[in-house]
Formats: C-alpha cells, structure tokens, sequence
C-alpha cells in the first residue's frame, strides 16, 4: 500500500499546486490529457496522430488506452490490438488530435499498470535483466535513502557498502541514472 501512495501523493501535490517538478519537461496539450484520462475511465478505443521524433511525420494510430506513467517525460500506456508486444507506451507530448471513439474495449484481466512499469528502470520497456548495484560506504547512508526500483531489495554489506538489487529494463536510462 505505501508503494502505490508514495506515487500518488506526489501527483496529488502536483495537481493541487503544492509542488512543481523543476528543470526542463516536454510541453504537454492539457486537453490531451483530459480527453485520454476520459477515455482511459470509460473503456473507450481513440485514434490519435502520433508524431515520429526521427522523421517528424505523423501517423494515425487506434489504441486501446490503459494509463499514464510520470516521469522526467510523461507516456500513455495503451493496448495496440493485433501488434505484438501489444502494449506500448506513447510520449505524451508527440500525441497530437485525440478522438474517442463510440467502441469500448475490455480491459485485459492480466495487465497491470504498476507490473508493466516495474519491468523497466524508467519507461523505456525492454527484457528484464537482474541488477546489482555496489555503493561504496561513504556513499551507502545517502543512496539507502532512495528508491530506484519498486522491488529493489538492499543489503548492508560487513563492509559498509550496500548492495541494491532489482529486476527491471532500461539499461540505458540505469546508466543515464548513475552518470
């Protein structure tokens, strides 16, 4: 229970103006938003225009919305029917034209948002691997305060290192992370 609060604390004190996440962050339409998270609660297929950050053309897609994760950029997580991986995840600030659509969708029983995310450090999903990450003891007491991974599991090593182990995607965004 507290793993899921702590996330939606922070979005709560976003929303309400208490707090702002600093540095720079992709513009994002408002009414993108609004129209995704409507069709997200009411099971509703949409078609959008996605832009393509190489080519900077946009394609029409069909998608089956299933949420949002918020990060230093923010994506929809949607079900792209007949592709495979079927679930995607989509910048929110390349998503341009929203239209729900009158069909409805039924949600996978088996999906769940926070397992998807767990797979991946950040967001970029690709086949999990096991991580270790060695802190050395000066640095043990500060890195204990953080969470990298929601399965992380940390071990104080007779030392005073620390050992941080997790599952997950990503190893780019791990690399970014640590530089």
């Amino acid at each position: 229970t507290s793993r899921r609060l702590d996330p939606d604390v922070d979005a709560l004190l976003e929303a309400e103006g208490l707090a702002m996440r600093p540095g720079p962050r992709p513009k994002i339409r408002s009414e993108t938003i609004e129209d995704l998270r409507k069709a997200i609660l009411a099971c509703r297929k949409v078609y959008f225009r996605y832009r393509s950050r190489r080519s900077n053309k946009a394609t029409g897609r069909a998608v089956e919305p299933y949420g949002f994760l918020f990060g230093s950029r923010h994506y929809l997580v949607a079900r792209v029917p007949d592709a495979e991986p079927p679930f995607r995840i989509f910048s929110l600030s390349d998503i341009e034209h929203v239209t729900q659509q009158v069909e409805s969708f039924e949600r996978d029983p088996s999906f769940r948002l926070d397992d998807f995310a767990a797979n991946a450090f950040g967001v970029f999903q690709e086949a999990p691997t096991d991580v270790v990450w060695r802190f050395k003891p000066s640095a043990a007491t500060f890195a204990q305060e953080w969470v990298f991974h929601p399965t992380q599991k940390m071990e104080l090593q007779a030392d005073g290192s620390l050992l941080v182990r997790f599952r997950a995607g990503g190893l780019k965004e791990m690399a970014w992370h640590v530089y």
